[in-house]
């Protein structure tokens, strides 16, 4: 039985600030969620503006119009001072971070028919819809998966 979400929002995030320049979805989501923020323990760094939900929330994470990502969201830590020209980090369950085929508008409107457009602010979902937003996702991955398929196969080069 799946636990009560307590909200779905969307995190916009710019291809036009450093770090994301010239990079396309399938580069962030392989090396972004899959490698980065899931070798960080689910940490990831934010520039300005942090995140005001309840642990459980949902995060869906929006790039060049798409949605490419979900986590589960745990806290937002500020920083005392700037690190590296970051403000904070949010911090999300590392086992919960999925990458999937994204979700243009259209789809999104499918799940959620209120859902205006994407844009440059981070956005609140109805919740009651997220059960339908996941039985249509495809090609789902997370980095659980990938490190349990390369424990496996490290396994078996040992055995021989």
């Amino acid at each position: 039985m799946q636990k009560e979400i307590p909200s779905v929002r969307i995190w916009p995030m710019s291809s036009q600030i450093p770090g994301f320049r010239g990079r396309d979805i399938a580069d962030v989501q392989k090396n972004c969620f899959l490698k980065d923020v899931f070798g960080r323990g689910g940490k990831f760094r934010y520039r300005s503006s942090g995140l005001n939900a309840p642990a459980g929330s949902v995060i869906l994470f929006q790039y060049q119009a798409h949605i490419i990502a979900s986590a589960v969201f745990e806290r937002d830590e500020r920083f005392a001072k700037p690190l590296k020209d970051h403000a904070g980090e949010l911090h999300f369950e590392a086992g919960s971070i999925r990458v999937f085929k994204p979700l243009d508008l259209a789809a999104m409107r499918e799940v959620w028919p209120r859902f205006r457009a994407f844009g440059h602010v981070k956005q609140y979902l109805n919740p009651e819809c997220y059960a339908d937003f996941i039985r249509r996702l495809k090609r789902v991955a997370s980095p659980v998966k990938r490190k349990l398929a390369r424990d496996r196969n490290k396994r078996v080069e040992v055995q021989r």
